[in-house]
């Protein structure tokens, strides 16, 4: 199995990976950081995988650049499976929201990820998988008091809105291409920090009190479940949203 997984250099992307090529498919890991990717590459090598990870330089806002990535992925034996994972823009906050900035967040957290999935699925001949990466944020919204002393880690509106309106897409994408054996997904995580985010004082167990689990994910507990989406497992499934935030949106 072929499998696109776009933001592959990061910190769930990564993971998504290092566990599909695990598991045997071969990975084409898609990303604007060449040298994070080359070093999932290595990491993957390291592990002795059972597939592969291939490395590719794309920005998803590249319409030429996902077409070349698909060519490769068609001349490694079919796109068969894709994981829109990427992310990159920043936001402004309430009250002080700037235009560009909450263009550049909707535009790259939804508007493109519809553009190039189209590409994507205009390539999956004997149908597929797509897995979207949303967020629990798309879901509920972030509670202002579990910011109020950590506000650099607090999510921007468009932010949300843009994942909100991914989970939709997710739906809409799934009903209409399932007569062409194309299913689509997507996964809502909960709090997965990255090092930086894990290293500061205090911020990890103010989310762990609003956990049910009572503890943040590890990425491999999300890399599992988009794992699960894009097999034969999963073939009964599509316009699903899972969400992987130890209940947070539970209550």
């Amino acid at each position: 199995m072929i499998i696109g997984v776009t933001g592959a250099g990061g910190h769930l992307g990564a993971a998504m990976a290092l566990d599909l090529a695990a598991h045997g498919a071969t990975v084409l890991a898609l990303g604007r950081d060449q040298a994070r990717l080359e070093a999932v590459v290595k990491r993957a090598s390291e592990l002795e995988t059972d597939g592969a990870v291939i490395a590719l330089s794309c920005d998803i806002l590249s319409e030429e650049e996902v077409g070349l990535a698909l060519d490769r992925m068609e001349g490694e034996g079919g796109v068969h499976g894709w994981v829109n994972n990427a992310f990159g823009a920043t936001g402004s906050q309430l009250d002080e929201l700037d235009p560009d900035s909450v263009s550049e967040t909707l535009d790259c957290g939804l508007g493109a990820v519809m553009l190039l999935t189209d590409q994507v699925a205009a390539r999956m001949s004997g149908g597929g998988a797509i897995v979207n990466v949303a967020s629990m944020y798309g879901v509920v919204s972030p509670q202002p008091s579990m910011y109020a002393d950590h506000p650099q880690f607090h999510n921007p509106p468009a932010y949300g809105a843009a994942k909100a309106g991914l989970i939709q897409y997710t739906r809409y994408a799934a009903t209409h291409w399932a007569p062409r054996g194309i299913r689509v997904n997507a996964i809502s995580p909960g709090a997965f920090p990255s090092e930086q985010v894990a290293n500061t004082p205090g911020f990890v167990e103010a989310l762990e009190t609003r956990i049910p689990l009572g503890r943040v994910g590890d990425p491999r507990e999300v890399a599992g479940c988009v794992r699960f989406l894009l097999s034969e497992d999963a073939s009964y499934i599509t316009g699903h949203n899972l969400a992987v935030d130890g209940g947070w949106t539970s209550w």
